[in-house]
């Protein structure tokens, strides 16, 4: 899936540090459009500081985003999946996901894990199309209601 990338025009690929500028412009986006949804209560989640993002971008111009935190042997976690409102609807999001567990298999881990809300439906959508089931709430989120948790074996 990820040589498509290289067939999309104008369509790149980058990876990222956390304090990234457009890693930052791109999660800060993320967690307004978040707290709109579930208001400023939402759970607020440090990110790991070997924390790995790789950014997308249309023509030059940063239009999401996805992290990949290392959680254990074997485990990772998706963090922060973002697409900005104006690039959704392209199947970037997916080209996204492919990269990142692309990657995660080069890394040797061999479960990604992540949480989503019960709101947000298109993630919902799309991390089940790709394998992700349901799993329990893990911490810190097993006492958020508005948590979900989906879990994928890479092969």
């Amino acid at each position: 899936m990820t040589d498509a990338l290289e067939l999309m025009e104008g369509v790149e690929l980058r990876p990222a540090a956390r304090t990234d500028p457009a890693v930052v412009a791109l999660t800060t986006a993320q967690q307004a459009e978040l707290a709109a949804i579930y208001g400023e209560d939402q759970p607020l989640v440090a990110l790991h500081p070997d924390i790995e993002f790789i950014v997308l971008l249309v023509d030059g111009t940063p239009a999401g985003c996805v992290g990949l935190q290392p959680i254990g042997p074997g485990l990772g976690e998706i963090k922060r999946m973002y697409v900005e409102p104006s690039s959704r609807g392209w199947g970037l999001s997916r080209l996204l996901l492919a990269h990142l567990e692309t990657q995660a298999r080069a890394q040797g881990l061999t479960t990604l894990r992540l949480e989503t809300g019960t709101q947000q439906h298109e993630a919902i959508s799309l991390y089940t199309r790709h394998g992700y089931t349901p799993t329990p709430p893990y911490p810190p989120f097993e006492h958020e209601p508005a948590s979900l948790c989906f879990a994928k074996q890479l092969g």
